[in-house]
């Protein structure tokens, strides 16, 4: 039989199997006698109190029927299983309470106020009237609407800190307990959803190890503090992401990605097939012929791509409450059903109503491309002439880019370089000019100039070249170019 504890702290802290202790010496048969008389005297002791009590406990039940004209045992039912009573809830709703309920609150929302009495009067034969059936619904709905408004007890902003702070340090005992005795590592944080109290996050980590692996693991900036108020940002938003995003259209499409998981995972469950998706292009041969389904509950009109729906608030949430309550689902079609269904859906094709699924048309359909050359072709120019290098070439060269002019500008005007870009062609530009004025200047010194060409450089222009070089009369510059090292 497992062991039983009372408290958190007894739960958890570690257990140590202690050594078997040794045996006791045996009694004597003196000893062991004096104890079997002192253990006969005590138990007298109690029957005779006990005797005693129920003794008084019988006459006063027959004195309270005699007072309030009832039966003893009404009493003493009330004395031995009254605690049972407390302790044990009825489990069971029953049909004339739930009947009474109800037409206790029809009674309020019309302003009169009647008690059980008044109801048990007004509309006991009513009730007798009601099926088995009718009682069970009317018992479903009571629990129903039972659960749904059940309230827990609101403390004060500071009964509720302090409850938080026992609750924590529970939670952190039992974490404690664990480790010490199966070896536990882990953390948690706890925050806040709403805004009657003020309470910081509260982290708790195993180990200081463990809070230190978070930003290794999360591969990202990680701080507990921000993430803390981070979480409880989210919980008082009402723990929806959508309440976190800012624009109305990253609400929508986070709201339509919802919508296509649930469906998706809808329809896996209904098909039983695993790697079920839905074709919205082709909705009624993708998915209702395909998988034997259809989609009941659509809400947004014609079903289409969540991602076609448009931006509107009013309509994408209401879609989304449809399929998160099962509103929305995939049901699964009968086979005499699934057959009417493609019947219907070849005839309506067949009549042009709806469109039936086909490949889409290629966007450069119908316009002439290039055609493969072949061995057998006529036209085919001779091999080694130019028009065929040229074909060859055109045939392997890559298809030009169309330079295209900015929005605004005129193309016919020079484009005007930047600031930046004329600085750099200045700069580049002088550290051309210098090499060239330093090989000019070693040009002249080779020069080889007559008195003629001092006293008229233009005498000799129209001089003749002889076979051995310049003729008389004639100039010639020699510059000398140094070799370019590469």
């Amino acid at each position: 039989m497992p062991a039983v504890y009372s408290t958190i702290a007894q739960a958890s802290s570690a257990r140590r199997r202690t050594d078997n202790l040794p045996k006791t010496a045996p009694l004597t048969t003196e000893q062991r006698n004096e104890k079997r008389d002192a253990r006969s005297e005590k138990q007298a002791q109690i029957d005779a109190h006990v005797q005693e009590w129920m003794q008084y406990t019988n006459d006063l039940a027959t004195k309270l029927a005699d007072k309030f004209d009832m039966k003893p045992r009404y009493f003493l039912d009330i004395f031995f299983q009254g605690g049972a009573h407390m302790i044990n809830h009825q489990n069971h709703t029953n049909p004339y309470n739930a009947f009474k309920s109800v037409k206790a609150t029809e009674a309020r929302e019309q302003g009169l106020a009647k008690n059980g009495g008044d109801l048990h009067k007004e509309h006991y034969t009513e009730y007798l009237a009601l099926t088995s059936e009718e009682k069970k619904e009317m018992v479903k709905t009571f629990d129903k609407t039972k659960d749904q408004n059940f309230h827990l007890r609101r403390d004060t902003p500071r009964g509720r800190v302090q409850d938080v702070a026992n609750v924590v340090r529970n939670m952190k005992m039992l974490l404690f307990g664990a480790g010490q005795r199966v070896g536990l590592e882990g953390f948690f944080c706890v925050v806040r959803n709403n805004v009657d109290f003020k309470m910081d996050p509260e982290w708790y980590f195993t180990s200081k190890e463990l809070e230190n692996y978070m930003p290794i693991v999360t591969q990202k900036k990680w701080v507990t503090g921000e993430v803390g108020m981070k979480l409880e940002a989210f919980a008082i938003a009402g723990c929806d992401p959508a309440n976190m995003l800012r624009t109305a259209h990253q609400k929508a499409n986070f709201m339509k990605g919802e919508i296509r998981q649930l469906l998706t995972k809808n329809l896996v469950e209904v098909s039983k097939v695993e790697t079920a998706r839905i074709g919205w292009t082709w909705f009624e041969e993708d998915v209702v012929q395909r998988y034997g389904v259809d989609l009941k509950g659509w809400t947004a009109g014609r079903i289409v791509d969540p991602s076609n729906l448009s931006t509107s608030q009013s309509v994408i949430r209401k879609l989304l409450e449809a399929v998160r309550d099962g509103t929305c689902v995939f049901v699964k079609l009968g086979t005499a059903e699934a057959a009417a269904r493609k019947e219907q859906w070849e005839a309506d094709v067949a009549a042009g109503r709806v469109e039936a699924k086909h490949r889409a048309r290629r966007s450069d359909a119908g316009v002439p491309r290039k055609r493969a050359r072949t061995e057998n072709d006529e036209n085919e120019p001779p091999a080694g002439s130019d028009e065929e290098d040229e074909d060859a070439d055109a045939d392997t060269a890559p298809p030009a880019k169309k330079k295209r002019a900015r929005a605004g500008a005129d193309a016919s005007k020079p484009k005007k370089a930047s600031k930046k870009t004329a600085a750099a062609g200045k700069k580049g530009a002088a550290t051309v000019r210098e090499p060239l004025t330093r090989r000019k200047a070693i040009s002249r010194e080779i020069i080889d100039s007559g008195d003629e060409m001092d006293a008229d450089p233009d005498a000799n222009e129209g001089g003749d070249e002889g076979p051995e070089g310049p003729t008389a009369g004639s100039s010639a510059l020699i510059v000398y170019t140094p070799p370019v090292v590469s």
